[in-house]
């Protein structure tokens, strides 16, 4: 009863926000998508007034990304976030959601002076020279006004709207809602796992929320390229920052999308387009940590042609693994070569191997055709990368989600580098660096590495393996041993049970006979039993041969079907 009582003042709280974007979706179109979900019963309107609603001209991506604007700050962020998942977009969508703006109007500046003076504890003629009290650009989160710190060095100062976190809060809880919805009752979205990915993005907005995560990201970059004289990273200056106001050098200067701006302050654009491609090229396949969202927005030229990076709030990372995979698949694009462009495929998907081989192999050498057989620089990474995931959706294959942020970000600087020079070679440009990473592999230290980490590993797989064992034949001579085993009976019938079973009898047989003549070899080694061949036992010898090639095979055909 206390819980129905608790659900129903949760609805009675969220209800003034529900008939809110109720009428936003009904403004801009989507009257199928409400009578779909019978939401029009929360808002009082009848089937006629829906029916009445607003025609609209636009396309669906248009009106999709018009109704996320006028919804505020989460709906915005969602739209942002959503437009890295390609796998769960059309082309069209994905290229609408990327042009989501923050229009929201800024909040007052005494209101700003406040909260920057509650977060930092003192007055703020006391925190900086000046304070600017009109701000000089705003977004969904926060706003940056100017200051002036006691040495004379300009700084930016962002402080986070009032009440914000309760307002996205109470947007989170109602797509929570609506993801549940979708998930029970919308066959169609059900597929793409909607409460999976509004679970997601509640982690990455929150993080966003906490300035601090904004901070340490933006110190880590600064780090990054520290010397490196094409690109400015803002300081952040922590004594002024909290989870709620950060305060970084001030970076301002000319539009990366304005060529002609560019050439008047004597700036090339064709080598900026050069210089912003070798930065994310560097970001994503030297360090392995980048920047998750470079649009023009959050860029400025400064004089030199320098480039200048705002807004670390989004922020993507890989594993050496990962930025190998990448390396892998640029080498393969650039070089048309069709086996590593495939291998590279299987390494950033979830599963990392497909039932067909040949099939997979015969439509990448299809693909490549279609769309590689042009010359390099006419080759559009963005739309390779997207006819990439539909040949993975094709083979029922899943990306790996921390690969769909580095796509979207390879995609936004390739979209900036074309618009400064339209003969830009983006994949071609990156071959180098693909090729380094690669290389890297086989230097000595890394060598060295890997067997240290192998023989570590060894060792203590030899030190537990005996006591491993023991208990493993004690559990079975008792009759106590139980591996459980799941399974999903097939359309066609119980064939394919059968042989599933048939096959873990085997590798079961395989690995207990295989371990038998392991143990019984090092006995005969051990009691130096006839015939003795410089003090080793021949038949223990021959046995261990024997032994340690049947547990290379077992090992070997356990990992090609995606074990270990």
């Amino acid at each position: 009863m206390l819980a129905e009582i608790k659900s129903a003042v949760e609805f009675a709280h969220l209800l003034p926000r529900y008939r809110e974007i109720i009428r936003v979706l009904h403004k801009h179109g989507f009257t199928d998508l409400l009578k779909l979900l019978v939401l029009q019963q929360v808002i009082g309107a009848d089937e006629a007034a829906l029916e009445a609603g607003m025609a609209r001209e636009e396309k669906f991506p248009v009106r999709v990304r018009l109704a996320l604007e006028e919804l505020g700050p989460t709906f915005i962020k969602f739209g942002q976030v959503l437009s890295s998942r390609r796998d769960l977009i059309t082309d069209d969508l994905y290229f609408e959601l990327c042009k989501l703006q923050d229009h929201v109007p800024p909040f007052d500046g005494e209101e700003a002076k406040k909260i920057v003076e509650a977060e930092l504890g003192r007055p703020i003629k006391t925190l900086f020279a000046s304070f600017t009290v009109k701000p000089v650009a705003g977004a969904s989160i926060a706003q940056v006004h100017k200051a002036r710190m006691r040495d004379g060095t300009q700084v930016a100062v962002k402080i986070q709207r009032p009440d914000i976190k309760k307002v996205m809060e109470l947007d989170l809880a109602i797509l929570h809602d609506l993801a549940h919805f979708a998930e029970e009752h919308v066959a169609e979205v059900s597929g793409a796992n909607p409460i999976g990915l509004v679970k997601e993005f509640s982690v990455t907005l929150r993080k966003e929320l906490d300035f601090t995560n904004e901070a340490d990201n933006a110190i880590r970059f600064r780090k990054q390229f520290e010397g490196n004289p094409a690109i400015k990273v803002p300081e952040i200056y922590s004594e002024l920052s909290t989870s709620r106001v950060l305060t970084m050098d001030f970076l301002a200067g000319l539009s990366i999308s304005d060529p002609e701006a560019l050439r008047h302050a004597g700036i090339d654009p064709s080598a900026l387009a050069w210089s912003v491609t070798d930065l994310i090229y560097q970001q994503v396949l030297d360090y392995g940590f980048f920047h998750g969202d470079p649009h023009p927005g959050n860029m400025c030229v400064l004089p030199g042609g320098v480039i200048g990076l705002i807004d670390y709030g989004m922020m993507g990372s890989f594993t050496p693994s990962a930025r190998s995979s990448i390396a892998q698949l640029l080498a393969g694009l650039a070089q048309e070569d069709h086996k590593a462009v495939m291998s590279a495929i299987l390494d950033v998907t979830e599963e990392r191997f497909t039932a067909e081989p040949t099939k997979m192999l015969a439509e990448v050498e299809t693909f490549s055709e279609l769309h590689l057989s042009q010359s390099l620089k006419d080759i559009n990474l963005s739309k390779v990368l997207s006819k990439l995931l539909e040949l993975l959706r094709h083979n029922r294959l899943r990306m790996k989600g921390s690969f769909y942020l580095g796509i979207k970000s390879l995609a936004q600087v390739e979209a900036i580098g074309r618009g400064l020079d339209t003969d830009l070679n983006f994949i071609a440009q990156g071959e180098p660096y693909a090729r380094r990473m690669i290389e890297g592999k086989f230097d000595l230290p890394h060598i060295t590495q890997v067997l240290r980490s192998f023989l570590m590993g060894s060792f203590d797989f030899l030190e537990e393996f005996p006591a491993d064992f023991r208990n493993l034949y004690q559990r079975l001579k008792a009759g106590k041993l139980s591996i459980p085993i799941e399974h999903k009976i097939d359309a066609k019938g119980f064939d394919p049970m059968r042989q599933t079973l048939h096959s873990i009898a085997n590798l079961l047989a395989t690995a207990i006979l295989t371990a038998s003549v392991l143990i019984c070899s090092s006995i005969l080694i051990l009691a130096a039993a006839p015939p003795v061949v410089w003090h080793i036992s021949l038949f223990g010898f021959l046995g261990l041969l024997w032994g340690g090639t049947m547990g290379l095979r077992l090992a070997i055909h356990i990992w090609k079907h995606g074990g270990l």
